[in-house]
């Protein structure tokens, strides 16, 4: 995007403002052009800005002195040890810019350049999300919404770009990516992605560990700018690959593919349930005020908790077991705000569908996984599918007054529909499973324990449940 300005003789940089740019939107950004960037040296802030507006080729430019260097889109492709002392040098320049009390700013691969003198020059932040808005997601992708957290700011939204960055440049793929912004949000937010060592198996762990922290996919807080800076300085000093025996490599990289498809279609599963939940949360009420009458539910709502008097153990034991008998009611006493609330919008989903599907059909295609499992298993007949949770296992991790626990099940769900209507669509298994391992913390809510938060620690495939044959024709 950054490129070579030569005008009468003098080298100035430039930006394009983008095609779109017209009317009013050039008339925001020449505004905005006074608005300024600092270019960074050792210890030294100056200020940097836009010099005016001029045409190429009829393509918008806006220019200002020029600094010869190096973009930090093109950072990204250099091998890991020769990109280090660049994000090193980003980092150190981020912290001085806080130091100086300049306002925290999002970064972008097109707007920050590392000068061929050892500085760092962050073009006009406000200048640049102009320019930014008018571009398509397709141009800024890979540039904004790949390296940076919809909800976090400050120095926790720098410490993401960087972890973000560094996933790039360690592994040779960005850790979110999608077809449109709202994908990617949801994505930083929750999808659950592989550590770079299990996509680069031979990379330093404390480096993977380091990223992931960064993304806030550790149980540690956020990383602060001093740490990475001294950890990006150190890495550089030591070999941060490792020679692994024969068929470790193999192994490790055929259990990451295996791990990455399925947190794909877990994140994908939840996405379709979050997208539908006020619809179905509308039908669920009209069902339950139909039923109940509107003083049935103001009487459970003021009602003590179901789980009133459980040991923690049984709280947990109870939100997991709830699922088989698509018992939302049970699942939500179990927990207090956002914790579990994914699985409780899906077992209402599930709930309401399958009350739908028997008053049509006179049964339900859902099947209870715990009454499958009690039953040997026996082969599923279509249009059947199974739901819920079997071989449970909770155990505790730290007692009380602040319990935690490791809950290790096999969870069972109706499969994803395929979109093409071949032979081998029709006849591919109606459920799939996973075997996970959650970490669940819990607390004490007026008087009750409640699960407050839930992390998932693993999520691995398990072979498709058997189908019966299909009745002859």
């Amino acid at each position: 995007m950054v490129q070579e300005l030569i005008d009468r003789g003098v080298k100035h940089l430039a930006v394009p403002v983008g095609d779109t740019a017209k009317g009013r939107a050039l008339t925001r950004i020449l505004a905005l052009k006074t608005s300024p960037g600092w270019n960074v040296h050792g210890r030294e802030v100056r200020e940097w800005r836009f010099e005016g507006l001029t045409e190429k080729d009829g393509a918008p430019l806006l220019y200002g002195p020029h600094v010869a260097g190096q973009p930090l889109g093109e950072v990204l492709d250099l091998p890991l040890r020769s990109a280090l002392p660049f994000l090193s040098r980003l980092a150190q320049a981020l912290s001085l810019l806080a130091e100086r009390r300049i306002p925290w700013f999002a970064l972008q691969t097109d707007s920050v350049i590392f000068a061929d003198t050892d500085g760092v020059l962050f073009l006009p932040p406000e200048v640049m999300r102009e320019i930014r808005d008018l571009n398509s997601f397709a141009q800024s992708r890979d540039t904004f919404e790949s390296i940076n957290h919809p909800d976090l700011k400050g120095e926790a939204l720098a410490s993401f770009s960087i972890a973000a960055l560094l996933y790039r440049i360690s592994t040779g793929r960005f850790p979110f990516t999608g077809p449109d912004a709202e994908e990617i949000h949801e994505q930083a937010r929750k999808l659950e992605i592989d550590a770079p060592a299990g996509i680069v198996p031979e990379l330093d762990p404390e480096l993977s560990a380091l990223v992931m922290a960064g993304l806030g996919r550790s149980r540690r807080g956020a990383v602060p700018l001093a740490e990475w800076s001294d950890r990006l300085n150190a890495w550089q000093k030591r070999e941060l690959f490792r020679v692994l025996p024969p068929g470790e490599k193999e192994k490790a990289l055929r259990e990451a593919e295996s791990r990455q498809q399925a947190s794909g279609k877990g994140f994908r599963r939840r996405m379709f349930w979050e997208k539908n939940w006020k619809i179905i949360g509308i039908v669920a009420i009209a069902v339950a005020v139909v039923a109940a009458g509107a003083g049935s539910i103001l009487k459970n709502m003021l009602a003590p908790r179901i789980t009133r008097g459980y040991t923690p153990q049984k709280v947990v034991e109870t939100f997991y077991g709830s699922m088989n008998s698509l018992d939302h009611q049970a699942m939500q006493s179990c927990v207090i705000g956002r914790a579990g609330q994914g699985e409780i919008n899906e077992v209402t989903m599930l709930y309401v569908t399958s009350r739908v599907t028997q008053g049509y059909q006179g049964k339900s295609t859902i099947i209870s996984a715990a009454d499958w499992d009690r039953r040997g298993r026996p082969k599923l007949e279509s249009p059947s599918s199974l739901y819920g949770v079997t071989g449970l296992a909770v155990m505790q991790e730290q007692g009380e007054p602040a319990p935690v626990f490791k809950a290790q099940y096999d969870k069972w769900n109706p499969s994803q529909p395929s979109d093409t209507g071949s032979a081998a669509a029709q006849t591919a298994p109606k459920s799939e499973g996973h075997r996970v391992t959650d970490r669940v913390w819990l607390k004490q809510d007026k008087g009750d324990w409640v699960i407050y938060r839930i992390e998932r620690l693993q999520q691995d495939p398990l072979p498709p449940p058997e189908l019966a044959p299909a009745p002859a024709p």
